[in-house]
């Protein structure tokens, strides 16, 4: 097991951070995901008594990122943030935009591909939660398959006599229902999304998509060069779900080109609501688990992992490496497991628990209460990411007022 860091006595309270992030799979460019983040950061200050200015937003000409300077101003202190701002909403684009159901089609074989190289057994031992989100959507089909095979039973019933022809109609008319129920009701249930999601999986696992690879090499270049030019007092890299996957490969390609690019600078790896196991058990993902054990391989860096019991999508109560088998390391590990009940406002609360997809977003947006593990308190405020991990109770040194004290 990796060592622990105890931060509290040494206190250093940071005016310069650049933020690295990595979003999940949701086709939501760059720019909208910085306006995101300035409205989640303006609302995070009124409740930490902090102003939030975005001072500037551009988006590369790739748009595959883009940069904001951002300004957070305290009664008594101030820290500029820079934020690279990772987008692969064109991949994702790509997932989706096949319409149903050619996509479904596509994608489906993929995702039960998890079944049958034993990947899908591997999550139950991992977060039995987990394992619960993966087989919805095959109890789902099951329901859908079902409700069509009835009616098409009771419907041919009426008008013909049992023999060949009506049981091969049967056949087609359910297969026909399945997929029409696929599309309504399941959009809404998330159904089509999921299987995407997944047909996306299997492809990162296989390395099957030419343009993924790209990507990940685009990111690694993007990354090296920010954190190489970083004078900053932080560098926090910052993956939400999937966005955990592009940041192990973004740092570990970078590392790769250059070992040093660590050395002496103040790297949180902060990966919210990780999907890093979902890619890492695959039997044929060894490259996943290389890089993971290369990023491990650097004593300067914090890896902070959060989970929440109300995120069905992310690995609760997993400890990844544990689950790797990946032993001792030399990176500093930390996992929180913290209660979004206690971050927001009850109506907001029980309306986000409608959706599990909504919920499992909750890392990357604002809260309504004062809690140690919020999100953007690390991106805008005075403390180091690490610091605020180890020592949640420094949160309590900012006062009502917004003074740090």
């Amino acid at each position: 097991m990796g060592k622990m860091e105890k931060t509290g006595a040494d206190l250093h309270v940071i005016k310069s951070r650049l933020v690295l992030n990595f979003p999940g799979f949701e086709q939501t460019d760059a720019m909208r995901q910085l306006d995101r983040i300035r409205h989640s950061a303006q609302k995070t200050g009124e409740v930490w008594g902090f102003f939030h200015e975005r001072v500037s937003a551009e988006t590369a000409p790739s748009g595959h990122f883009a940069t904001s300077e951002n300004t957070a101003t305290g009664n008594n202190w101030q820290v500029n943030t820079r934020i690279i701002q990772f987008s692969w909403n064109d991949v994702i684009r790509s997932y989706e935009q096949d319409g149903h159901p050619h996509g479904f089609l596509t994608n489906m074989p993929k995702f039960l591909a998890f079944f049958f190289d034993g990947t899908v057994r591997r999550y139950r031992k991992a977060s039995p939660r987990y394992w619960a989100f993966t087989i919805f959507p095959v109890l789902l089909l099951a329901i859908f398959a079902a409700i069509s095979a009835a009616i098409s039973w009771w419907a041919l019933g009426l008008v013909m006599a049992a023999d060949l022809v009506k049981t091969l109609l049967i056949v087609i008319a359910t297969i026909m229902g399945t997929l029409i129920l696929a599309k309504w009701p399941g959009d809404r249930m998330y159904l089509l999304l999921t299987i995407n999601d997944w047909g996306f999986a299997r492809d990162m696992v296989n390395s099957a998509n030419p343009v993924i690879d790209k990507r990940y090499q685009e990111f690694a270049d993007v990354l090296g060069e920010e954190i190489a030019a970083s004078g900053h007092d932080e560098i926090i890299i910052a993956g939400h779900s999937f966005g955990s996957l592009w940041a192990v490969a973004a740092l570990a390609l970078a590392l790769e080109k250059n070992p040093g690019l660590l050395r002496d600078k103040p790297v949180t790896f902060l990966a919210l609501g990780s999907s890093l196991l979902k890619i890492a058990l695959a039997p044929n993902a060894k490259f996943m688990r290389t890089w993971v054990k290369r990023i491990l391989a650097e004593p300067k860096l914090y890896w902070h992992e959060i989970q929440t019991k109300d995120d069905i999508i992310a690995f609760y109560k997993a400890d990844p490496f544990e689950t790797l088998a990946m032993g001792d390391f030399d990176a500093t590990l930390k996992i929180d497991r913290v209660n979004y009940k206690k971050a927001m406002a009850r109506k907001r609360y029980n309306a986000m628990r409608l959706s599990f997809y909504r919920m499992h977003r909750q890392y990357i947006l604002y809260n309504d209460n004062r809690v140690a593990f919020d999100t953007l308190l690390r991106m805008f405020g005075p403390f180091r990411a690490a610091q605020l991990a180890e020592t949640p109770e420094l949160a309590e040194r900012i006062d009502p007022q917004g003074n740090l004290v």
